[in-house]
């Protein structure tokens, strides 16, 4: 019976051991945990707002290139049918090379 006596007062032996161990801090070191608490959260919203900054500015770049593209795409079939309908001096010297007479 000592084994389980054993086993059955281990539980309250843990119990008062770790209330022993549980001392109250002090105002001054629980300020400090505060503190270090402060500083890390604000460095963390820091960071994080200068990530959201460097995001958007890279979201306007690539809308920037975007549109870019966009009006390149269409102003390129106007561009080429403008100079099919009047020629540049070289390419119509070159059209009426080729012409029959």
């Amino acid at each position: 019976m000592s084994l389980l006596d054993g086993l059955a007062s281990s539980p309250r032996a843990l119990l008062q051991s770790s209330k022993a161990r549980m001392k109250k801090l002090p105002k001054k070191s629980q300020n400090e945990k505060y503190r270090l608490k402060y500083l890390r959260l604000r460095k963390a919203a820091k960071a994080t707002v200068f990530e959201n900054a460097a995001i958007c500015d890279e979201i306007a770049r690539l809308e920037e290139k975007f549109l870019k593209a966009k009006e390149e795409r269409r102003s390129s079939p106007t561009d080429l049918a403008f100079m099919m309908r009047v020629p540049s001096t070289l390419w119509a010297t070159a059209v009426l090379e080729y012409m029959p007479a």
